[in-house]
């Protein structure tokens, strides 16, 4: 019943559009207080930039709790991560997602600000540094406790940023993570643009489109300077990962690949699933992640 809750309060938050009322109706009698809200707005900054997100937080918990921040990926807002954190805060977890700041088309509408032409797998590991010292700093988060997940490119930046924070990151989940996209820049640039530097390439000249998505010319040129595979094994914390078999963008070979990496991972592999889940798969994940992190942290849940 509880979590049937959770989920009926993210649907009306996506769909009501109404975010400065937050996730009640705006018809509540004002001689009654609204019960307090588990699903609140946050904020955080990089270079002047605001990235705007939401925690998710249950009440009946005491001290401080272990939290989970949640990437998305490419041209996809926070609401692809919602139901994994709202699963993570109903074990006691705090858990939050957020927007990339110009991760998402122009057409499309953001919680937080910057733009595409500016955005990249780099700029994008900023944010969540960003996002990470604020809820490291909560007063009802343990610091020591601290985990991050991420679906496709959010994968790849969770996984990044845990490699390159190794000692701030308790365990990291990944779901179908995009460690492959480096490679398909690079192949294709080449293919639609040639063996050349791409900084020689005048502005005017981007975005180009590739696989139904416009890159810039930043983007291009951060995402050819990653080789994740060579960088990943320096985190050596928990790690969870998920893949579907029928996944085309990104082959689940490319996870068998960092399951090897990885010291400490876990990999399940979900039959009948692509590139992103279905709700049947997204069911499955969440079972494997809620699993994670009750063994991770067993007094918690």
């Amino acid at each position: 019943m509880k979590k049937l809750l959770w989920i009926l309060l993210a649907a009306m938050s996506i769909f009501a559009g109404c975010e400065k009322t937050g996730i009640y109706s705006t018809s509540t009698s004002p001689k009654t207080p609204p019960p307090p809200e588990p699903k609140s707005r946050f904020y955080a900054y990089r270079d002047n930039l605001l990235i705007g997100g939401y925690v998710y937080a249950m009440e009946g918990f005491e001290g401080k709790r272990p939290a989970i921040i949640f990437c998305t990926g490419l041209d996809a807002s926070y609401a692809a991560t919602e139901p994994y954190a709202i699963a993570a805060a109903d074990l006691g977890y705090i858990s939050c997602c957020f927007d990339f700041c110009g991760g998402l088309d122009n057409n499309m509408t953001s919680l937080s600000g910057g733009k595409k032409p500016d955005n990249s797998v780099l700029t994008e590991l900023l944010d969540l540094d960003a996002v990470y010292k604020v809820i490291s700093a909560r007063e009802d988060v343990d610091p020591d406790n601290i985990i991050v997940m991420g679906g496709s490119q959010g994968g790849l930046v969770a996984a990044l940023y845990a490699a390159r924070h190794p000692s701030d990151v308790r365990a990291l989940g990944l779901l179908f993570p995009a460690f492959n996209l480096p490679d398909l820049v690079r192949n294709g640039v080449r293919d639609k643009i040639g063996d050349v530097n791409l900084n020689l390439i005048p502005d005017a000249f981007f975005p180009q489109e590739f696989e139904g998505h416009k890159f810039y010319k930043k983007y291009l040129v951060d995402a050819m300077t990653l080789y994740p595979f060579e960088e990943i094994d320096a985190f050596k914390g928990p790690v969870l990962i998920i893949h579907g078999d029928t996944d085309t963008i990104v082959p689940y070979s490319v996870s068998e690949q960092a399951a090897e990496i990885y010291d400490t991972a876990q990999y399940y592999l979900i039959p009948g699933q692509g590139h992103g889940f279905d709700a049947a798969g997204t069911a499955k994940a969440i079972e494997y992640l809620e699993d994670f992190l009750s063994d991770l942290i067993p007094d918690q849940a």
